[in-house]
């Protein structure tokens, strides 16, 4: 396979000097989506929260073409999103910022084993340590605007206010690391890269058959599912953890190639989907409340001298633990139901 362990440099481009055969065909579509990393770094993109929508694909495309046009299409979140948190703090631009960048990983994930193209793995790490740097303001946003919000008030309301202004001051300090992150050279060359490398024309794949190749990418992401799936029977948390990041991976998937399948099948298929990921986000909140609250408790420039904050503190951790079970047996009662659901690209 061409290009196979290559290893080779992404290197920033000049898109104002860059030969017009030297773009691909995908970036000749009538995208508008493919101009907005060059127009946000100029500011004159949008300064909004951006959404994923779906790609311009098309049967006919070739598939090393279908992943040219998804790049385009994971980048123009990032750099949109990116653009609004560059204007301001924006609790939805940050949120979507991530799942950009989540989306992007799964594409290159899936892409490069179906290229067979180990080198795009690097490009995944980056973008998995740049997400990373994002989590923790995303953490402490949920924190304070809704998991504080959903635990029980009764008897500790003194130690909750205690409890939220240390997650605020916290957070502030999370949004603050955000910011250096999205002015950073890590960004700007990790944007510049992907860019580059949906502007080129590197053999990738000798499959012209889109479809072909999208039933075998999602296949993938079934059996994945399907393998965490008899791990979950444990009910243990990080099993049902493992399960809910091969469904997002596999929802991703699918999103990704929706264009090409019927309508209507396709969005049968994610309603299920998405409703079961809902399921599993419940019980993913007890695990955020325990690691953010664990994280607030020991931070080593408080003391810990407010007693209410400190009972309030384990009231919540054990109110959201008590939710756990139930939350795992809807989550696998569910689970079992989208088993039997078929496929829209079989």
């Amino acid at each position: 396979m061409a290009l196979k362990n290559a290893g080779l440099p992404i290197r920033p481009i000049q898109r104002d000097c860059m030969p017009p055969r030297v773009a691909s065909s995908v970036a000749a579509m009538d995208d508008p989506r493919a101009t907005i990393h060059s127009l946000v770094r100029r500011n004159l993109g949008p300064i909004k929260p951006v959404k994923s929508v779906p790609a311009h694909l098309s049967r006919s495309m070739r598939p090393e073409d279908a992943f040219r046009t998804t790049l385009l299409d994971c980048l123009a979140q990032i750099t949109a999103n990116a653009a609004t948190l560059r204007a301001g703090r924006s609790v939805e631009g940050l949120h979507q910022l991530r799942v950009a960048f989540r989306r992007l990983e799964v594409a290159l994930g899936a892409f490069g084993q179906e290229f067979d193209q180990d080198w795009l793995e690097e490009l995944r790490g980056r973008a998995k340590i740049l997400s990373g740097r994002l989590a923790p303001a995303r953490d402490l946003d949920v924190f304070v605007g809704k998991l504080l919000e959903g635990s029980p008030k009764s008897g500790v309301s003194d130690g909750l206010v205690a409890l939220r202004a240390r997650a605020e001051s916290a957070r502030d300090q999370a949004w603050s690391a955000a910011a250096v992150c999205i002015a950073s050279a890590d960004f700007e060359l990790f944007t510049d890269d992907v860019a580059g490398l949906a502007s080129s024309q590197l053999p990738l794949s000798r499959d012209k058959r889109l479809p072909r190749a999208a039933r075998r990418m999602l296949d993938r992401q079934v059996a994945r599912v399907k393998k965490r799936g008899r791990t979950a029977r444990s009910a243990e948390e990080g099993d049902m953890h493992r399960l809910r990041i091969a469904l997002k991976k596999l929802r991703y998937t699918a999103e990704f190639f929706a264009p090409i399948y019927r309508k209507r099948k396709v969005k049968a298929y994610l309603k299920k989907l998405r409703a079961l990921q809902n399921h599993l986000g419940d019980l993913n909140d007890a695990a955020n409340v325990r690691r953010v609250v664990g994280d607030l408790l020991r931070d080593k420039g408080k003391k810990d001298e407010d007693v209410n904050m400190r009972y309030a503190a384990g009231a919540m951790v054990g109110w959201y633990g008590a939710q756990a079970p139930r939350a795992i047996g809807r989550a696998l009662k569910r689970y079992n139901k989208f088993k039997r659901v078929s496929p829209f690209w079989r």
